[in-house]
C-alpha cells in the first residue's frame, strides 16, 4: 500500500483541570507533526466538564466505560476528516477507551502514545500509600484499587478500578491500538510484561524538547554562577517534597530552591530554613533558575515516566540527580550526565549532593555530557523522526476509512 507523501493525524485527548507534561507533549506533537507540513486534527475534552454534568462524579464513571458523544463525535471526524493516523493520549474519564474500536474498524492506524502505566494500573501511577505498587499488574488485580484505596477515597477507587477492568476485560488497548508509543525501556518491558501485549508492539520514543522554544538565560543568571540545588514539579507527596526538605535539613550549608505550586489538598511538611519556594515560574524564569542551579533534583516515590523537568535541567547544563529506579537510569545515561541515589533515601540524596557541590568540575562536566545527551537524543527531530516512522509503518488502511455503523 502506498501512502501520502504528506499525512493527516488526528490526536485525541482528556485534558486535566491543570495543564501539565501531558498537555505539554499534546502541543508538542501537533507543532511538530504541523512543521513537518502534515495536517493535524484534535479532538480534545475536558475533566472540568464532569463539573457541569448533572451528576458529576456519578456519571463520569459510567462516562469512563464508555462516553456516547465521544464515539459518536470521533466517528464523524473519522467520516469527515478520513485521517490516516490517530495518535491517542489520556482518555479518561470523558473521553473514554470506547472511541478505539471506532478507529480501528475504520482501517486508521492507532498509536497510543503512554504517558504513564495505566495499561495494568488504575490510577496509572504504579503508586500507593506512600511506595511503589504494581499488584494490578500481576494477573489483572484492578482491584487492588480499591483495597488500597489508590485514588484516596473508596469512591473514586472504586470508579479507577472498574474501568481499569472495563477496558482489559472489552481489550480496548489490547485488540485496537497497532503501536504503543512507551517513554523508556523499563516502561515498555512493565506492561508488555504484564500485559501479554508482545514487545514488538511497543516503540521507545522519549520525551524531547524543542530548542528552538528554549529561552537563553539572562547574562545576569550567566555571571551568578551555580549556587544552590533546584526542585520543579508539582510539591505533593508523590512527589517527595517531603524527601527533599529532610535532605535540605540534612544540609543546612547548602540553598535549596523550589519553583512549583503544591497539589490541591497537600499539606505541606514544615520548611527548613534553607528552602525557598519560588511558586510557579514561566519558561523564561525557567531558564535564569536552572542556570543558575549548582545541581537539580527529582525526588518522586513513583515510577516517573519521563518528566520533562530533568532534560530541561539539562539542556541548561545543570547536573541532575535522580532515584535509581524505573526509567530514570536510562535518561541520564547510568550516571554518565546525572547522579543516581537510592530511592527515598534522604541520607542518599544528602551524600550525592555533596559530592556534587565539593567537587565542582565533577559536576559542570556531567552538566555538559547532559546538554549533549538532550542535544543527541531528546530534541525536536530526534522525536519527530521517530514518530513519523512509526506512522508511516505498515497498518490499518486509510484509503477504506469506511465508518461501521
Amino acid at each position: 500500500m502506498e501512502r501520502r507523501e504528506k499525512m493527516k493525524f488526528l490526536i485525541i485527548h482528556n485534558r486535566y483541570s491543570r495543564a501539565g507534561g501531558e498537555e505539554h507533549v499534546v502541543a508538542f506533537q501537533r507543532q511538530l507533526l504541523e512543521r513537518s507540513g502534515h495536517r493535524v486534527v484534535v479532538y480534545e475534552r475536558s475533566h472540568d466538564e464532569v463539573r457541569r454534568w448533572r451528576f458529576g462524579r456519578f456519571a463520569a464513571l459510567f462516562s469512563a466505560l464508555c462516553n456516547r458523544r465521544s464515539v459518536r463525535d470521533v466517528r464523524t471526524l473519522v467520516r469527515e476528516e478520513r485521517p490516516d493516523v490517530a495518535i491517542v493520549h489520556n482518555l479518561f474519564p470523558v473521553v473514554s477507551a470506547a472511541v478505539l474500536p471506532v478507529l480501528k474498524r475504520s482501517g486508521v492506524r492507532v498509536l497510543m502514545t503512554l504517558h504513564n502505566y495505566r495499561l495494568v494500573c488504575p490510577t496509572g501511577l504504579f503508586y500507593t500509600r506512600g511506595l511503589p505498587c504494581e499488584r494490578c499488574g500481576r494477573g489483572g488485580r484492578e482491584w487492588n484499587c480499591l483495597r488500597n484505596r489508590c485514588e484516596g477515597s473508596v469512591k473514586g477507587s472504586f470508579g479507577y478500578a472498574l474501568r481499569g477492568w472495563w477496558s482489559r476485560k472489552r481489550g480496548y488497548f489490547s485488540r485496537n491500538v497497532d503501536r504503543f508509543l512507551a517513554l523508556s525501556a523499563f516502561q515498555r518491558d512493565r506492561l508488555s510484561g504484564y500485559t501479554g501485549i508482545p514487545a514488538e508492539r511497543f516503540a521507545v520514543v522519549p520525551n524531547g524538547i524543542d530548542p528552538a522554544a528554549m529561552p537563553e538565560p539572562s547574562d545576569e543568571a550567566r555571571r551568578a554562577g551555580r549556587r544552590y540545588i533546584a526542585f520543579a514539579g508539582r510539591l505533593s507527596r508523590e512527589k517527595g517534597i517531603d524527601l527533599l526538605f529532610e535532605a535540605a535539613r540534612r544540609l543546612p550549608e547548602l540553598e535549596f530552591r523550589v519553583a512549583g505550586e503544591r497539589a490541591e489538598g497537600y499539606e505541606l511538611p514544615d520548611i527548613p530554613a534553607n528552602v525557598r519556594l519560588l511558586g510557579r515560574l514561566d519558561r523564561r524564569e525557567l531558564a535564569d533558575f536552572y542556570t543558575g542551579a549548582a545541581a537539580a533534583v527529582l525526588t518522586s516515590r513513583w515510577y516517573e515516566g519521563f518528566p520533562l523537568a530533568v532534560i530541561e535541567a539539562m539542556y541548561y547544563g545543570t547536573p541532575v540527580v535522580v532515584p535509581e529506579w524505573a526509567g530514570l537510569p536510562e535518561i541520564v545515561g547510568g550516571g554518565q550526565c546525572g547522579a543516581l541515589y537510592a530511592p527515598g533515601e534522604a541520607a542518599a540524596l544528602a551524600a550525592v549532593l555533596v559530592r556534587l557541590t565539593s567537587d565542582p568540575e565533577r559536576a559542570a562536566a556531567m552538566g555538559e555530557r547532559g546538554r549533549e545527551r538532550v542535544a543527541e537524543r531528546y530534541n525536536a527531530d530526534s522525536y519527530g523522526r521517530a514518530l513519523l516512522e512509526i506512522a508511516r509503518e505498515e497498518g490499518g488502511d486509510p484509503a477504506k476509512n469506511e465508518v461501521q455503523r
